[in-house]
């Protein structure tokens, strides 16, 4: 019997450190598939058009995750779903900021052309 717990367990610390290598080579959906394939829902439509709107500015913007906040929803959350909501958010803002660069680095190569 204690050799079928101890192999077990092997198998589950094995497959948890695999996971735990291939978390920071995984890649998000912005990264994995090409920006014209990615459908956005309606509120991540919303999100990434605030994040273009910041991004397309003259200003220098101190902390745009401030800006993207939605303060009625935030101010209902308890303490750790605040941290939470910002993590997650800010994520999000990372992943749309890389996108937007792309698409305007695209759009100044095509207009040079």
């Amino acid at each position: 019997m204690r050799r079928k717990i101890k192999g077990k367990l092997y198998f589950l610390a094995r497959d948890a450190k695999t996971r735990m290598r291939n978390y920071n080579k995984e890649k998000s959906i912005f990264e994995q598939i090409p920006y014209s394939k990615v459908t956005l829902g309606v509120h991540e439509q919303e999100l990434y058009d605030r994040v273009c709107k910041i991004l397309s500015r003259d200003e220098v913007v101190i902390n745009p995750i401030k800006e993207l906040i939605d303060t009625k929803y935030y101010n209902s959350l308890s303490l750790e779903a605040k941290q939470k909501y910002i993590i997650d958010l800010s994520n999000k803002y990372k992943e749309m900021k890389s996108r937007y660069e792309r698409e305007h680095e695209e759009w100044a190569k095509v207009s040079n052309i």
